[in-house]
Protein backbone atom coordinates (compact mmCIF):
# COMPACT_ATOMS: atom_id res chain seq x y z
CA UNK A 1 0.00 0.00 0.00
CA UNK A 2 1.55 3.64 -0.67
CA UNK A 3 -0.05 7.28 0.64
CA UNK A 4 -1.66 9.58 -2.58
CA UNK A 5 1.87 11.04 -2.16
CA UNK A 6 3.88 8.13 -2.81
CA UNK A 7 1.42 6.84 -5.31
CA UNK A 8 1.62 10.42 -7.03
CA UNK A 9 5.69 10.13 -6.73
CA UNK A 10 5.74 6.89 -8.52
CA UNK A 11 3.15 8.15 -11.48
CA UNK A 12 0.60 5.86 -10.45
CA UNK A 13 -1.84 8.94 -10.09
CA UNK A 14 -1.14 12.56 -11.66
CA UNK A 15 -3.51 14.62 -9.44
CA UNK A 16 -3.61 15.23 -5.37
CA UNK A 17 -6.35 17.11 -3.94
CA UNK A 18 -6.76 18.02 -0.51
CA UNK A 19 -9.73 15.76 1.64
CA UNK A 20 -12.83 15.96 -0.11
CA UNK A 21 -11.19 17.37 -3.48
CA UNK A 22 -11.31 14.13 -5.34
CA UNK A 23 -14.59 14.61 -6.99
CA UNK A 24 -14.51 18.15 -7.78
CA UNK A 25 -11.09 17.26 -9.66
CA UNK A 26 -12.94 14.25 -11.48
CA UNK A 27 -15.63 16.18 -12.63
CA UNK A 28 -13.58 19.47 -13.88
CA UNK A 29 -11.42 16.33 -15.62
CA UNK A 30 -14.22 14.90 -17.21
CA UNK A 31 -15.56 18.43 -18.24
CA UNK A 32 -12.39 19.14 -20.27
CA UNK A 33 -12.31 15.71 -21.85
CA UNK A 34 -16.06 16.06 -23.02
CA UNK A 35 -15.01 19.30 -24.45
CA UNK A 36 -12.17 17.88 -27.06
CA UNK A 37 -13.34 16.97 -30.26
CA UNK A 38 -14.83 13.37 -30.33
CA UNK A 39 -12.16 11.49 -32.67
CA UNK A 40 -9.00 12.98 -30.04
CA UNK A 41 -11.27 10.94 -27.39
CA UNK A 42 -11.29 8.06 -29.92
CA UNK A 43 -7.65 8.43 -30.19
CA UNK A 44 -6.80 8.96 -26.95
CA UNK A 45 -8.80 6.04 -25.68
CA UNK A 46 -8.66 3.34 -28.26
CA UNK A 47 -5.20 3.86 -30.26
CA UNK A 48 -2.52 5.42 -27.65
CA UNK A 49 -2.63 1.75 -25.65
CA UNK A 50 -2.50 0.25 -29.02
CA UNK A 51 0.71 2.50 -30.24
CA UNK A 52 2.38 1.81 -26.56
CA UNK A 53 2.26 -1.92 -26.99
CA UNK A 54 3.65 -1.60 -30.37
CA UNK A 55 7.10 -2.44 -31.77
CA UNK A 56 8.62 1.05 -32.45
CA UNK A 57 8.44 0.95 -36.34
CA UNK A 58 4.62 0.15 -35.94
CA UNK A 59 3.96 2.43 -32.74
CA UNK A 60 5.26 5.48 -35.21
CA UNK A 61 3.14 4.18 -38.32
CA UNK A 62 0.17 4.39 -36.21
CA UNK A 63 0.49 7.60 -34.12
CA UNK A 64 1.42 8.65 -38.05
CA UNK A 65 -1.82 7.90 -39.56
CA UNK A 66 -3.81 8.75 -36.00
CA UNK A 67 -2.57 12.04 -36.10
CA UNK A 68 -3.53 12.91 -40.01
CA UNK A 69 -6.87 11.38 -39.10
CA UNK A 70 -7.71 13.33 -36.30
CA UNK A 71 -6.47 16.35 -37.98
CA UNK A 72 -8.27 15.71 -41.35
CA UNK A 73 -12.07 15.86 -38.72
CA UNK A 74 -13.83 19.08 -39.19
CA UNK A 75 -14.37 19.59 -36.12
CA UNK A 76 -10.24 19.49 -35.00
CA UNK A 77 -9.76 21.60 -38.36
CA UNK A 78 -12.47 24.29 -36.62
CA UNK A 79 -10.54 24.22 -33.20
CA UNK A 80 -7.00 24.74 -35.04
CA UNK A 81 -8.18 27.65 -37.24
CA UNK A 82 -9.79 29.31 -34.11
CA UNK A 83 -6.22 28.74 -32.00
CA UNK A 84 -4.63 30.28 -35.27
CA UNK A 85 -6.67 33.19 -35.82
CA UNK A 86 -6.29 33.95 -32.03
CA UNK A 87 -2.51 33.99 -32.38
CA UNK A 88 -2.68 35.88 -35.30
CA UNK A 89 -4.81 38.60 -33.76
CA UNK A 90 -2.19 39.08 -30.87
CA UNK A 91 0.70 39.23 -33.49
CA UNK A 92 1.26 42.89 -34.15
CA UNK A 93 2.50 43.68 -37.76
CA UNK A 94 5.77 45.92 -37.47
Amino acid sequence: MYSATEGSAYGFAQYLTGPDGGMPKALELAERIAANAPLTNFAVLQALPMIAEANPQTGLLMESLMATVAQSDKEAKRRIRAFLDRKTAKVKPS
